[in-house]
């Protein structure tokens, strides 16, 4: 077990690069199941789910090779299991669910175990499985696995009920394989299905409506070897955004994809920040005063961010007046604020809608990481906060954010990690 140990009310300032996106590198590393030539994939962020997800390409048959920190070549040029459910790591990361299209469109059947991830609500896959079979696939339940077997693959005509990311990439790795033209309606438009996107185009896929709610697949393209750099971590951009407004400081991000940070970027302006805009891949963040109140409603791209959600959840607490966040996509997105009240924050919830009053100050205090996001909303309130924090399960937050407590150090936050069996340090 391992723990943050913080001092918090150090002002931030100085310079930080953004890591490849989590979000983006865990679909597109599964989508090297579908090539029978080695593909070189960069800015691979190293973090608790992708090396999870790197182990399981290993053990499915994908010959992987780590050729630099953040670079790896895939060769799926061999068999691929189809039996995820005795594939150890399948069920423990969300991350893994697009093996499923991606191993039905190479294999033609899968086995698919229940999927875990952060205990943020319910996350059904319904939506994935309509699709599947639209495309052919028949579906058989056993116990708690799935069997998947399509005699063949065949192109169709799909509405999504919701714009759900992971429907929409497991729909298009299928699509890849099948007969004809699949057309994907209410597509989730993301940056991260973008690059999924892009990085098939390049390879000689031929998608087009990229960006839009409204995806055509032509399938049976012949895929060819390629090399490819991964998105930067919108999310981890809006986390250090957010490390200079709560700590009062002046932060230069760089690496950053500012096209993709619009909704914060304004939301930020409007309370009192000052965000300069310093080419496509860097941004300027400094504020010198408590923020103004404000109401956010989470929405998919190019809405606000689910997963920025928590951290603006830290942000309210301190902010000037009464704050709203409505939260549209999951339901238990709000377990952090136990563990926000117990350093001092006045939250209110309502099934998924939370009211702050900004309180003057924070206050350090024992807490807990509940899941990802709101591990890293309590490490930003610890961050703004008098006194010492401790943050138990520092590791739930290793699996979105790649050596985040030395890229703070490097910003002049006082944060170590210590190991403790116990998971207690006093």
């Amino acid at each position: 077990m391992s723990q943050f140990i913080v001092d918090g009310n150090n002002c931030l300032k100085g310079n930080v690069s953004i890591s490849g996106s989590k979000n983006s590198a865990l679909p597109i590393i599964t989508s090297t199941i579908l090539f029978k030539c080695p593909v070189e994939i960069s800015n691979i962020p190293d973090m608790g789910d992708v090396r999870i997800l790197i182990q399981i390409m290993k053990d499915i048959g994908v010959k992987v090779d780590q050729l630099s920190p953040d670079t790896f070549r895939f060769d799926a040029s061999g068999d691929i299991e189809s039996d995820l459910s005795k594939i150890k790591g399948v069920s423990t990361i969300r991350g893994s669910q697009t093996l499923l299209g991606a191993i039905l469109g190479r294999n033609h059947e899968v086995i698919l175990p229940v999927l875990g991830g952060c205990p943020i609500g319910a996350r059904p896959m319904d939506i994935h499985f309509q699709g599947m079979k639209k495309l052919g696939a028949v579906i058989e339940n056993k116990g708690n696995r799935k069997y998947f077997k399509a005699k063949k693959l065949q192109g169709t005509h799909v509405y999504l009920d919701y714009s759900s990311v992971g429907a929409t990439e497991n729909l298009i790795l299928t699509a890849m394989s099948a007969e004809g033209i699949t057309i994907i309606e209410n597509a989730a438009q993301e940056p991260e299905v973008v690059d999924l996107v892009y990085l098939l185009n390049q390879a000689g896929a031929r998608i087009s409506g990229i960006g839009s709610s409204t995806l055509q697949i032509i399938g049976k393209s012949a895929l060819k070897r390629i090399k490819f750099s991964v998105m930067p971590d919108r999310i981890e951009t809006g986390t250090f955004m957010l490390c200079a407004v709560m700590t009062k400081g002046k932060i230069q991000i760089e690496d950053c994809c500012v096209q993709d940070m619009s909704s914060l970027l304004f939301k930020l302006r409007d309370i009192g920040v000052k965000v300069e805009i310093r080419g496509q891949s860097s941004l300027l963040v400094e504020m010198d005063k408590r923020s103004s109140s404000f109401n956010i409603r989470t929405m998919p791209f190019p809405g606000f961010p689910t997963d920025l959600q928590s951290p603006m959840l830290s942000l309210a607490c301190l902010a000037g007046g009464t704050s709203i966040i409505s939260e549209t996509v999951y339901e238990n997105r709000f377990n952090v604020v136990p563990e926000l009240r117990k350093m001092g924050a006045n939250i209110m919830t309502n099934d998924k809608i939370a009211t702050i009053t900004g309180v003057e100050k924070m206050f350090g205090a024992e807490v807990q990481c509940p899941d990802l996001r709101g591990g890293i909303s309590l490490v930003l309130a610890a961050l703004a906060a008098d006194g010492k924090s401790y943050i138990h399960r520092a590791s739930v937050v290793d699996r979105g954010y790649q050596f985040i407590e030395k890229k703070l150090q490097r910003l002049n936050a006082s944060i170590v990690r210590v190991e403790d069996e116990n998971g207690y340090i006093r």
